[in-house]
Formats: C-alpha cells, structure tokens, sequence
C-alpha cells in the first residue's frame, strides 16, 4: 500500500488527505473499465446511512471509496465511521473545519481540489459522488463538483422537500389551547390538506433544493419525493424511487449489538416507559419556541404521568446557557429523578436502536429529520416531532406515525403531546399502527448500488449530459468539458 498523502489548499486551511490506499481503487476500475463510485460522508446521520451503501458496493464489485469531510472529528460526533466500518475505505480526508460559512466555503473549495486531483492523476477514470440527504455537504459538494470538473453527482435520499398542515395556519399562538384545539390539530395533520413550506429546516431545505440542481441520479425514498422532483422539473427518467437507506443500517444494528448496553450507561431507563427527547433545530432555538419547548418538557414532568430522558446535543446545551434555563433543567432533574434524566450525546447508533427497541421507550420527542423516518421501522415507539412543518410529511399523512407538537408555548407542547399518549383505542395506539413506507430491510442500498451498477455499464459514464445527447440527437463521450 502506497503512502498516505497531503493536497495544501490554502496556508490557512488544513490539507486534504489522500489514502495511500486510493490508487488502488483506481487501478480496480482501470482492469474492470468502470468509473469509480465515491461514497460522501460528513455528518452523523450520513455514516449510518451512507454505510449500507459502501458495504454494497464491495459486494458488487464496483470500485468505490469513501470521501469524508472530516467536519465531525471527535471521538463522540465522528464514532459513526468507525461503528460502521467506514473508516477502513476512506480515499480522502478533507479536514472541513469552521462555522457554517466557512465550512460552505472550504468545502467548495477542497471537493472541487479532489475532483481536479483525481482527473490529473487517473485521467479516463470518471467518479460518481454520492451524496446524502439534505445536510451541507449534500448542498455543497455537488456545486464544486460541477464547476470544478463539469460532473453531477448522484444524490441518495432525495426530494426531501418541507410541508405543513392546513390547519397549522389557524392556530392562535398567544392563546392557551383547550384538548379539543389540540385533538382537532392532530386529527388535522393526519386527515387533512398540507401545502409546501420549505422556509424550514434551515439550512437543510436550502441545502436540499441546490443538490438537486446539481444531480444526475436521484434516489428518492418515497414516490412522493419523486413527485416533488419531476415537478419541479427534473428529468424523470433519471429519479428513482429506491426506499430510505436507513432501514438497512437499522437491520445492520439489531444484529451487531454494542458491547455495553445502554441500561448499564443509563440503568434508570429501564424502569417504566420513557419520552426520549432530542432538540437541535436551530430555528428550535429562537428564543419564543425554545422556551416554549423547555417550559413544555417541565409541564410534562411536573403535571403528567410522562417520563423524559433529554439527549444533550452541543446545540442544546449552548441554548440553555444563552437563555440561561441550564439550572431549571437541573432543578428539574433533582425534584423528579424518577421521571427526568439528562444525559449526553448518545455515541453509540446501536445504542439508540437498543432502547427504541426495548419496550421501555413510548415516544422520540425530536426535532430531526431522520428519526421521523427511523421510528417507522420501531413498532413500539411513536414520533413527536416538534416543528411548524416537517421534510417527511408522509410519515405523517401516509404511514400514521407521527405528529407535529408546534413549539408555540409550554401547553400547547404538554397537550399535544398528552392527546398523542393516550391508552386505550386513542390517538396513541393509532399511531403505532405503522405503515413502513421506506423499503424492506436490507434490500434498499442493494437496489440503489444495482442502479447506479447499470449506469455504470452503459460505457459513457456521462454524468452531465447536454440536452442535445439526453434526447439522443447525437452521442459524445462527455458532457461539460472543464475549461
């Protein structure tokens, strides 16, 4: 195996780091005649997801490697290329640091150096980028790809684009709801009409709505995703409806459990049901709704027969200590140990999987994107998802397992989420009568990589076609040729 190497970009920058493994992959392609297949990572919900898609790759033979921003590099936010294996098959490193902008910015500039890098040293080798989901890497990296090498990239996960019910825009902000305003708000959502808001989550709609401008295959989760791309113009032919990849990382994760259980790290969790709560969104934290979401989690605890295990994400604990609610949660904690735990981030994915497993936990109280598609596939769990719209409204109006809880004040959060807990032939049992509507198990990375396999064989590995060669008037060898 060759040497690892640096790329510098800038004296202000850190280096890309090349694999001394890549050549290899190369070479692969080389002796196969096949483009290179590049699978992108950057953020935690991109290793689990993105994981299944590399492991079917191998299987299939395509050479294939992994770029990794390098953004989530603690042992903590990072353990996700390890716990799945990734790690092993990264060609590139990019040591993306910084804020938001600056992060957009180096890492526009260092995936379109690597695209550049990779054309100079293995000329006649195409690679494809896969992308995930709607996170910055997703926004980012096909622009520099474009305008660094004139190639599109394949984006897995696609058309996530955000709705909100009707009946989101009749409800009174400043006035205190009654249970019946807050049944006939969750029976809205399930029943009635939605329209497009795709104001939220920022950035990730913003960052959803530019990765499509620059892919040439899109793996769409559901047919409605796909709906969303053919009408905003995207060549149909090219959109396929795959499934969610997650499901496959789910199955991976109930056979390989983790060497700790979770009830050794947190052993109060297995005593009776929880609400498992995780809070990130950074619209979340604008000072009405966050204060609005601790105020409701509090009126849980203190009012209600509900348990909350809080998962303390960086964003959280900077929001509580801006606002300085830090020593009401704690308060909080001490007067309710029984009913209220606050823990750090989870390390572990099968340590979420474990407890979401377990029977001891009722409720995911999120404001995530992806868990409203992981908790389909957990029979026993409902998803309370805590925003004005969601990204996967079908979970919603298609599968029945999951509602809004608008973060408007503390009691329309407890009575949303009372009316969502209750026994019986409620609400609650209806929404763990789930319609899985993400793909079987274990089958969907199989089906996106056999894809991407048949366009790979096709011969002209043209992943940015002109409109004269899409509608066949004539062929050329590529599309965009970088000048």
């Amino acid at each position: 195996m060759s040497a690892d190497s640096e790329i510098p970009v800038s004296r202000d920058l850190l280096p890309i780091r090349i694999s001394g493994s890549l050549p290899s992959v190369f070479e692969q392609a080389k002796k196969a005649a096949s483009p290179v297949l590049s699978i992108v990572t950057g953020t935690k919900p991109d290793f689990y997801k993105q994981a299944p898609l590399m492991a079917e790759a191998k299987k299939e033979g395509i050479p294939a490697f992994v770029i990794n921003t390098g953004q989530h590099f603690d042992d903590v936010l990072g353990f996700g290329m390890k716990e799945f294996g990734l790690d092993e098959f990264v060609g590139c490193n990019l040591q993306i640091r910084g804020d938001l902008m600056e992060k957009a910015s180096e890492m526009i500039l260092k995936f379109g150096y690597f695209g550049r890098y990779c054309r100079k040293n293995f000329p006649d080798m195409p690679v494809l980028p896969v992308v995930h989901g709607d996170t910055i890497v997703a926004g980012i990296a096909p622009l520099a790809w474009v305008f660094g090498i004139g190639q599109k990239v394949a984006q897995n996960e696609a058309g996530l684009r955000s709705m909100s019910p009707e009946a989101m825009k009749h409800v009174k902000a400043g006035k205190e709801p009654t249970r019946r305003q807050a049944e006939s708000l969750v029976h809205s959502q399930l029943a009635g009409r939605w329209f497009l808001a795709r104001e939220e989550p920022f950035p990730e709609q913003i960052d959803t709505w530019i990765c499509s401008a620059g892919t040439q295959f899109f793996f769409a989760p559901t047919q409605l995703n796909k709906d969303n791309l053919v009408r905003e113009g995207y060549p149909e032919e090219f959109v396929y409806v795959t499934g969610n990849s997650v499901v496959d990382a789910i199955h991976q994760k109930r056979s390989q459990k983790a060497d700790k259980s979770v009830f050794e790290l947190y052993p109060q969790l297995e005593s009776g049901q929880w609400i498992r709560m995780d809070i990130h969104r950074r619209e979340n934290l604008t000072e009405r709704r966050f204060k609005s979401i601790v105020g409701g989690l509090a009126e849980l605890v203190k009012n209600s027969d509900k348990k909350i295990v809080l998962v303390m994400l960086n964003a959280t604990l900077s929001a509580l200590k801006h606002y300085d609610l830090e020593s009401k949660l704690e308060r909080l904690a001490g007067d309710y140990p029984d009913k209220f735990v606050m823990t750090p981030l989870w390390k572990e994915y099968a340590h979420v999987v474990e407890f979401l497993d377990s029977g001891h936990c009722w409720a995911e109280m999120t404001d995530s994107g992806s868990m409203q598609e992981e908790l389909l596939y957990f029979p026993k769990v409902a998803s309370l998802t805590v925003r004005l719209n969601t990204d996967r409204p079908e979970t919603v109006f298609d599968a029945k397992s999951n509602i809004l809880v608008p973060p408007l004040s503390p009691s329309w959060i407890s009575a949303v989420v009372n009316v969502a807990g209750e026994k019986g032939e409620g609400l609650g049992l209806r929404l763990k009568k789930k319609k899985p509507i993400y793909g079987t198990p274990g089958q969907v990375s199989k089906k996106i990589v056999r894809i991407i396999k048949k366009e790979f064989e096709k011969g002209d590995a043209n992943f940015y076609p002109w409109l004269h060669q899409r509608l066949g008037l004539w062929k050329e060898k590529q599309g965009i040729t970088y000048m």
